[in-house]
C-alpha cells in the first residue's frame, strides 16, 4: 500500500534542519528573525537559508519559510524587503498568515508559492475553497478537526492540499484566535511573541491550577490514517524544541509510515514512543481524531512540563558502607551512567531529579555502566533526596537515544547553488584579463607572459570558473573564451576574475532588488489610496455601533448607530431580531454543521435581513455567493494592514473592526489608511476561543471567566477593557463577549 504524503519537520535552526533531513523528514518549515510566529526560536540567517536550500537540493528535500505572522501597517516596508529577499533565495513555499501579505506575493512576487498558515484557522471546506481563490496551493488546517472531517474535506478540495499537524505541543485557543498574551502580557502570539500564557497556573474555583495547559499532541500510527485518506502533508510542530527532539520524532513517525506503506524500515536503530518521552514529554493526546463527542479532555492540569519515559517504580533506599544513599527499582528500559531519573510529581507538583553518576546491580552490587530493560538495579542518589517507595520513576535523558542523532556536518562548498553562471566572453590579453556576462564586466590587470602552452589556458579558466561553492551559482556556462596574444595567467588571477565577476553580478542583483522594493512601495501606496477613497465613498455609514448577543439587553449610554447581534450563547439567532440589524456570523462552523448555517442565512435573507458581519473566510465566502451586498468584517478576518483591507475588499467587505490588540503606531495606521474602520471603545476581549473546555473554571478572584459560546469556550477577563478610539474615528461598543449582561 504506498502513499506520498510528506512527512514535514520543524527547524528552530540550520543544524536542526539537516538533522531531521537525516532522520527522515521530506521537508522542513523554518523561519527568518522577523515575521515567523517563532520569534524566539533561533531561527536562520538569509546565508544560512541560502545554505539550506542547497543542502535540501542536493538530498531531494523541500524548505518551507514561515511567514506567519500578521503584519502591521508600520512594518509593511520591512515586510516587502523580507519578501524581496526570499523571492531571490527561492524556498518551496512560504508558510502564510496575512491576507496582505498573500495579495502582496500574488502582485509582485508572484514565483512564491503560498500555503495558508492554521494561524488562519481554515477549518472547514468553505475555508479551503476561499483559500484556494486568494492563491494559495496548500491549506494547513486548523488542529482541532476529526479524522472524518479532514478525510471530507481532502475528497472535496480538488487540486488544493491539504497539510495536518500529527505531533507536538498544543495551544489551548484555536491558532490565531488567541489574544490573552497581546491583551494581558503585552506579546503578541499573531506576531510571534506568545508568552505562553495557557500554560500558567490560575487560580481556580476548588484551588489553584493550570486549567488551560494541553498534553501534546501525539497521533502515532493514526498519522497513516492522514497519509492514506491523501493528506498531502503531515506535520511535526516544534520549532523551539532541540534536534534531539526533532531528529527522534521524525525517525519515530517515519519507522511508522513506511511501515504502513509496505516499504523496508530506514536505516538505524528503531526510535519508540518511549524513546520520545526521554528527550521531550507531556502526556500526550489525539485530540478530536476520533471526533467530538466523548473525547477525553486534552488538557493536563497538574503536568505542564516535561516528565519523561516510565524506568521503574522505586522499591526502597539502603546505605552502603560509607553512608551514601541508593535507590532500588526494577528497570523498565534500559539505563546507563549520566541517564537522567525524575521522581514523579509530589502533592505540591514539585518535580525532581538527577543523573545518574553511580549505578550497580542490586544483587551483585557491581559497579556497571549500563542495565538492561528488566534488570533490578540501584543508582546513587542525592543526601536528602525525597523519594518514597511506590514512587513512580521516568528517564528524562537518555545518552542512547542522544548517540542516535549526532549533530549533521555541513560544507558550503560542497553544496553548489542552483543559478548557471553565464559568462558571455572571457578575454585574456598581455595586460588584462576581462570577463562579461551581460551588462556586467569585470577585469583583472596583470602583465602575463607568453605561454608555452596556449591552448591550456581556456581549460584553466574554466576550471576556475567552475569553483562557486559559497555561492548562488551551481554551474558556469562560459561562451567563448579569446586568448589572442596566446599569453599564460596563473590560476590565482583566474580565480580574482571569477570573484570580482560573482561580487559585481551579486551587487546588480541587491541593486534590482532595491529597485524592486522601492516599486512595490510605491505601487502600494497608491493602490491603499485609491482602494482607500474607494472605500470611503462607498462606505460612509454609522459614527457608532454596539455589538451583542441575541438575547442579551445592554445598558448603552446613547442609541447606536447600529447594532450587531451575534449568535447566542447556544450558538442560535432566535426571533425578535430587528431587520436593521446586522447579523455577525461566528468565527467557527464545524465541516458538518456548515451546510445547516448557510440554510439558516438562506432563511433570514429571505426574511428581511440584509446587513451582515463575516468573522472568517469561509463566511464572507459563503456571503458572497449568496449575493449578499452590505458586509462588514470582524476583527477576527485580522485586517492588519491596507493590503489586507484593499484584498477584503474585493471580496466586497465595506467596513473593517479592528483587532483590540493593535495599539499605538499599529493603531493609527489603521485609522489613516483611507478605509471605514470601527475601533472598540469597549469590550470584554476573548482572550482564548477553544473547543475545549477548561480542566476547571478560573474562580472570580483570577479576574477571569471561562464559558461556553456557541461552538467555542470564550476566555475573557471579567472587567471590560476600555480603548481609546482614534479622534474622528467610528467606535464599536462590543458586549456579545460578556459573561453576563
Amino acid at each position: 500500500m504506498g502513499f506520498d504524503a510528506e512527512l514535514l519537520a520543524p527547524a528552530g535552526d540550520f543544524a536542526t534542519a539537516l538533522a531531521a533531513f537525516d532522520a527522515g523528514a521530506d521537508a522542513v518549515y523554518c523561519g527568518l528573525a522577523d515575521f515567523s510566529a517563532r520569534a524566539y526560536a533561533k531561527n536562520l540567517s538569509p546565508e544560512e537559508l541560502e545554505n539550506l536550500m542547497r543542502a535540501a537540493r542536493a538530498r531531494g528535500k523541500k524548505v518551507y519559510v514561515t511567514f506567519n505572522t500578521l503584519v502591521s501597517g508600520p512594518r509593511m516596508e520591512k515586510a516587502v524587503r523580507s519578501l524581496a529577499l526570499l523571492e531571490r533565495i527561492g524556498p518551496d513555499a512560504l508558510i502564510v498568515q496575512d491576507a496582505g501579505v498573500a495579495a502582496l506575493c500574488r502582485k509582485h512576487f508572484p514565483s512564491l508559492a503560498l500555503h495558508a498558515s492554521t494561524q488562519m484557522a481554515v477549518h472547514n471546506l468553505e475555508g479551503v475553497e476561499a483559500m484556494a481563490e486568494l492563491g494559495f496551493r496548500r491549506v494547513v488546517l486548523a488542529r482541532e478537526l476529526p479524522f472524518a472531517e479532514i478525510a471530507s474535506i481532502v475528497r472535496r478540495c480538488g487540486e488544493t492540499e491539504i497539510e495536518c499537524f500529527i505531533h507536538g505541543a498544543l495551544c489551548y485557543s484555536v491558532s490565531g484566535l488567541c489574544l490573552f498574551s497581546a491583551m494581558e502580557r503585552g506579546r503578541s502570539g499573531n506576531c510571534g511573541e506568545c508568552a505562553y500564557c495557557c500554560r500558567g497556573e490560575m487560580e481556580c474555583e476548588g484551588g489553584p491550577s493550570h486549567p488551560f495547559s494541553m498534553k501534546d499532541l501525539r497521533l502515532g500510527p493514526l498519522a497513516a490514517k492522514l497519509a492514506q485518506a491523501g493528506v498531502a502533508s503531515l506535520k511535526i510542530e516544534g520549532r523551539m524544541k532541540s534536534l534531539l527532539y526533532v531528529a527522534s520524532a521524525v525517525r519515530y513517525y517515519r519507522q511508522l509510515l513506511d511501515e504502513a506503506a509496505g516499504l523496508p524500515p530506514p536505516p538505524g536503530e528503531t526510535t519508540t514512543a518511549d524513546d520520545l518521552e526521554t528527550v521531550f514529554s507531556r502526556r500526550t493526546t489525539t485530540l478530536y481524531f476520533d471526533g467530538y463527542g466523548g473525547a477525553k479532555s486534552p488538557v493536563d492540569p497538574g503536568l505542564p512540563g516535561h516528565l519523561g519515559a516510565p524506568a521503574g517504580v522505586a522499591k526502597r533506599v539502603t546505605r552502603d558502607r560509607e553512608g551514601r544513599p541508593w535507590l532500588r527499582f526494577h528497570a523498565a528500559r534500559a539505563l546507563e551512567l549520566h541517564d537522567g531519573l525524575q521522581i514523579s510529581p509530589h502533592e505540591d507538583g514539585r518535580r525532581t531529579g538527577f543523573g545518574i553518576v553511580e549505578m550497580c546491580g542490586a544483587i551483585s552490587r557491581r559497579r556497571v555502566f549500563s542495565v538492561p530493560a528488566g534488570a533490578d538495579v540501584e543508582v546513587l542518589i542525592p543526601e536528602d533526596f525525597d523519594v518514597r517507595p511506590g514512587d513512580a520513576l521516568y528517564c528524562s535523558m537518555s545518552n542512547a537515544v542522544k548517540r542516535r542523532f549526532p549533530e549533521p556536518a555541513f560544507r558550503p562548498a560542497a553544496h553548489p547553488g542552483r543559478e548557471t553562471l553565464v559568462v558571455d566572453e572571457v578575454e585574456i590579453t598581455r595586460g588584462r584579463a576581462v570577463a562579461r556576462s551581460g551588462a556586467v564586466a569585470v577585469e583583472e590587470e596583470g602583465d602575463f607572459p607568453p605561454a608555452e602552452n596556449a591552448s591550456g589556458m581556456e581549460t584553466a579558466a574554466r576550471k576556475a570558473f567552475s569553483r562557486l561553492g559559497g555561492t548562488c551559482f551551481g554551474l558556469c556556462d562560459i561562451k567563448t573564451f579569446s586568448n589572442r596574444e596566446g599569453v599564460y595567467a596563473p590560476a590565482a588571477a583566474w580565480n580574482s576574475l571569477r570573484r570580482k565577476l560573482v561580487e559585481k553580478l551579486d551587487a546588480a542583483a541587491a541593486a534590482a532588488a532595491e529597485e524592486k522594493i522601492r516599486r512595490v512601495l510605491e505601487d502600494e501606496d497608491a493602490s491603499r489610496r485609491a482602494s482607500g477613497d474607494e472605500a470611503s465613498g462607498r462606505c460612509a455609514g454609522p459614527r457608532t455601533t454596539m455589538k451583542m448577543r441575541c438575547g442579551q439587553k445592554p445598558t448603552a449610554a446613547a442609541a447606536p448607530d447600529e447594532t450587531v447581534v451575534a449568535p447566542a450563547a447556544d450558538g442560535t439567532w432566535g426571533d425578535g431580531i430587528a431587520t436593521d440589524c446586522r447579523i455577525a456570523l461566528p468565527p467557527w462552523t464545524d465541516e458538518s454543521d456548515f451546510p445547516k448555517l448557510r440554510a439558516s442565512v438562506k432563511k433570514m435573507l429571505h426574511r428581511g435581513y440584509h446587513k451582515w458581519e463575516a468573522a472568517d473566510f469561509a463566511t464572507l465566502r459563503m456571503l458572497r455567493a449568496l449575493g449578499v451586498e452590505d458586509v462588514t468584517a470582524d476583527w477576527t478576518l485580522s485586517a492588519a494592514n491596507p493590503a489586507a483591507m484593499a484584498l477584503l475588499s474585493s471580496l466586497g467587505v465595506r467596513r473593517f473592526t479592528a483587532s483590540p490588540e493593535w495599539d499605538g503606531e499599529a493603531r493609527e495606521a489603521i485609522a489613516r489608511s483611507g478605509f471605514a474602520v470601527d475601533f472598540l471603545s469597549r469590550q470584554c476581549t476573548p482572550l482564548f476561543l477553544s473547543l475545549s473546555a477548561p480542566a476547571a473554571r478560573p474562580a472570580p478572584e483570577s479576574g477571569y471567566a471561562a464559558f461556553r459560546c456557541g461552538r467555542l469556550w470564550a476566555t475573557v477577563a471579567l472587567k471590560p477593557k476600555i480603548f481609546e478610539v482614534p479622534a474622528g474615528c467610528a467606535a464599536r461598543t462590543d458586549y456579545s463577549w460578556d459573561p453576563q449582561c
